[in-house]
Parts: structure tokens; C-alpha cells; sequence
């Protein structure tokens, strides 16, 4: 999941190396992907044994975590089944002075998957500031 990250990362990356507002969107759209496949990634290194199960084999209790992994897209609820990463993008804080948890969230409110479907239209200096933060988390979200 981490090299899909980084590849998507990157493809958000050259969206805003063209400069062209055009892009802007698709730019804003893939960093917030690559925050989502992160977060996705410690729900499964979390809840190895309920991310590996099939549909079929879930029981209730596990059904919420299973979907959050392999079918919702909601960011905040990602973040809300995680304390121990608050926990941990707080210590970072500390020792770096960058506010991690603060980026996050700011990330995790910002983004949905229906971005995709929206007619807004941001601007390229508002899709880099975007792609800024998802660089600075992509690294302690590993």
C-alpha cells in the first residue's frame, strides 16, 4: 500500500508541476488518495486477522473496521478508530515542531472520495498547498 502511495504521490506531484490550473483538481484529488490508502494501510497492520477475512466471514462486531477498509472512504472515521496515531503525530510534534495531527486533520475534513464528482473548481496555488501537507504526513503516516 505504501508504494501505491507513493505513486499516486507522484502522479499528484506531476498534475502540479504543469502549473496549469486545469489539473488543479486532479492533483488536489490524488494527494487526498494517498492520505486515505495510508490510513487504510494501518487499519490493516492494526486489524490484520478482520482484513484478511471475506465478506461472508465477517461478524458484526467486525463489520465496522472491514468496511472501513475495504469499502468506505471516509478519512475522519479512519483517524477516529486510530488514538494511538493522534497519540504518536503528537510526539512527532514535539520532536520536529511540525503539526502533523493538526495537517491531518485539515486533510481529513478537506477531502472525499466524491471529490471526483464535484464541479467546484480550485485553483493550482490551492492544489499545491494541498499536496504540500500530504507530503509532509505521507513520511510519518508510513
Amino acid at each position: 500500500m505504501a508504494t501505491v502511495a507513493d505513486r499516486r504521490f507522484a502522479d499528484a506531484q506531476a498534475l502540479c508541476d504543469t502549473k496549469q490550473n486545469a489539473h488543479a483538481n486532479g492533483a488536489a484529488y490524488l494527494a487526498g488518495f494517498v492520505i486515505e490508502i495510508l490510513l487504510k494501510a494501518r487499519l490493516v497492520k492494526k486489524y490484520p486477522i478482520i482484513a484478511r477475512k471475506q465478506p461472508h466471514d465477517i461478524s458484526e462486531s467486525e463489520r465496522g473496521i472491514w468496511t472501513l477498509i475495504w469499502r468506505r472512504h471516509d478519512l475522519e472515521e479512519m483517524l477516529d478508530c486510530m488514538p494511538e496515531l493522534e497519540a504518536a503525530l503528537h510526539k512527532a510534534f514535539s520532536r520536529t515542531g511540525v503539526n502533523y495531527l493538526a495537517n491531518l486533520k485539515k486533510v481529513c475534513a478537506a477531502w472525499t472520495i466524491h471529490a471526483r464528482y464535484s464541479p467546484r473548481v480550485i485553483m493550482m496555488d490551492e492544489a499545491s498547498q494541498f499536496l504540500e501537507r500530504v507530503r509532509l504526513l505521507k513520511e510519518v503516516l508510513k
